[in-house]
């Protein structure tokens, strides 16, 4: 398999990663999300935190 086979994994990982910290003001939190988009997949998670983010009050 090689070094090589690896990378893909890495990527997917480290965009697990990237998603939890977009998710950190979340519910769930930064490690929930992180786990979800393990689980699930970053892509998905980040389009849901998207959709489902509290509207911010306007000063």
């Amino acid at each position: 398999m090689g070094i090589l086979g690896f990378v893909p994994v890495l990527i997917y990982f480290g965009l697990c990663l990237i998603v939890g910290i977009r998710g950190k003001d979340a519910r769930i939190g930064y490690w929930g999300t992180v786990l979800l988009s393990v689980f699930l997949t970053p892509l998905l998670v980040f389009f849901a935190l998207i959709m489902l983010e509290r509207p911010q009050p306007e000063r």
